[in-house]
């Protein structure tokens, strides 16, 4: 029997489907060559799949680097329900739990353990796992790779010489969303060689897409809790603070609707209780920051809404793509608070410890590296030109991506007649903001030197 086969048939007795979708059986064989993989697999297509599969074929357990507690829950929960032997090693989880399980992985007795980026950055945990040996490391939701690592997860541009110290195991890196740049970005900081690529369209045509602009803050609350009214299923809705979330869940509770806030801010206990009581739909609406959400299989929510734009389309679609796992048709409504747009000293300048500074936190200004810099300028012009087009949502996003998809019909520009043509891919778009940050950054560079 070919190992394809026998993966076919565990995914029979513990998945219940009978075969791969074609991607999947593609990024599974590549997995059990023992080749770096990367994966880019549209949300609800079932990633987790490609990497638990090959792992209960495997003699050695595939260490899985996830982004949040929440997720690695989630997971190692739904693993276990399927009789996949699966530890998640974060900082909640007792020693002598953990203890027990690295002793049984040496003798073929766990199949995944998940534990986030940062914990690889110790090395006594890293000699520890060297010593059981690993069959392979699978980097889930790698865009966090290129999307957090250069900003508040340092950790995520590590994995790559962790996975040196580890033994060099092979790597499948998998995620719903990346441009070519952002592809070539994760294959160059995890230290892929050679690596298999499995691409499929990020192309969601049970979604509608639709944007607004509010006046105000009062506004945008006011139009997002009539869109969650509204909606006949389980809703999230993202607010790019903290404050904004807790402000809206408790709008929402005072009009009649069941909704929670989830952030980072509120203890770990409270958001696991808060994400289990909306899997289990015992609250109707998650009000989030960026976060949640992110892998959880919740396949009943009708509706994803934004108070403001995100920082880039790449983190919009991710976030969207919450909405219709089941198939079924959904609503992105992103409603924007009208401002006056900021300089592009924002996207330039970062407030960090001046290095070598004295204790207490006196912070300086320390310009991004240029290249980077015009990266972040361009993904935040392209999120605005996707709340500006007059043409299809759908087609605009499927361009930024490099691909093509017709006009859907049902976003607010189709649906008012206005959608005329598909607008330009974004790595097209001409805007001055890329020079001008590329000269900001090297004159404050120069002025540094000087």
């Amino acid at each position: 029997m070919s190992t394809l086969q026998q993966a076919r048939d565990l995914l029979k007795a513990r998945f219940g489907y009978d075969d791969f979708r074609p991607a999947q059986s593609r990024v599974v064989e590549a997995v059990l060559s023992g080749r770096d993989t990367l994966a880019v697999l549209p949300t609800g297509f079932g990633k987790s799949v490609c990497f638990q599969i090959p792992a209960l074929l495997r003699s050695r357990p595939t260490l899985v680097v996830s982004p949040l507690i929440s997720l690695i829950d989630d997971q190692v929960g739904g693993a276990g329900r399927r009789g996949i032997q699966a530890l998640g090693w974060t900082s909640a989880t007792p020693r002598d739990v953990v203890d027990e399980a690295l002793e049984r992985a040496r003798h073929g007795g766990l199949d995944l353990l998940y534990l986030a980026p940062e914990r690889l950055e110790n090395h006594a945990v890293c000699e520890r796992l060297r010593r059981i040996g690993l069959g392979g490391i699978a980097v889930d939701e790698a865009h966090c790779v290129s999307q957090w690592g250069h900003d508040f997860r340092p950790a995520y541009l590590g994995i790559g010489v962790a996975r040196e110290r580890l033994g060099n195991p092979p790597l499948t890196a998998l995620t719903a969303t990346a441009t070519a740049r952002t592809r070539r970005e994760i294959e160059r900081l995890l230290g892929m060689d050679g690596p298999i690529r499995v691409f499929v369209s990020s192309d969601r045509p049970n979604l509608r897409y639709f944007v607004e602009s509010a006046p105000d803050l009062s506004a945008a609350y006011e139009r997002v809790r009539q869109e969650v009214t509204a909606c006949r299923g389980s809703a999230v809705v993202y607010a790019r603070t903290r404050g904004l979330s807790a402000q809206l869940a408790i709008a929402l509770s005072r009009s009649g609707v069941t909704a929670a806030p989830y952030h980072a801010r509120l203890p770990i206990e409270r958001r696991q209780v808060t994400q289990r009581a909306f899997l289990d739909s015992r609250i109707r609406v998650v009000c989030a920051t960026t976060a949640f959400g992110m892998g959880i299989d919740h396949p009943h929510v009708r509706l994803v809404a934004h108070l403001g734009a995100p920082q880039s389309l790449e983190e919009y679609v991710q976030e969207a793509g919450r909405a219709g796992r089941d198939g079924e048709a959904a609503r992105c409504v992103m409603v924007a608070v009208r401002a006056p747009r900021r300089g592009v000293l924002r996207f330039v300048r970062r407030e960090r410890a001046r290095p070598g500074g004295p204790p207490g936190g006196v912070r300086g200004e320390e310009p991004l590296d240029p290249e980077r810099a015009a990266a972040e300028a361009v993904r935040r012009a392209a999120m605005r030109a996707y709340t500006e087009t007059a043409g299809c949502r759908r087609a605009a996003i499927a361009a930024y991506f490099g691909e093509r998809a017709p006009a859907c019909g049902g976003c607010d520009n189709c649906k008012r007649g206005r959608a005329g043509r598909a607008p330009r891919p974004a790595r097209h778009i001409r805007t001055t903001t890329p020079r001008r940050a590329r000269r900001s950054a090297e004159g404050s560079r120069a002025a540094r030197g000087a």
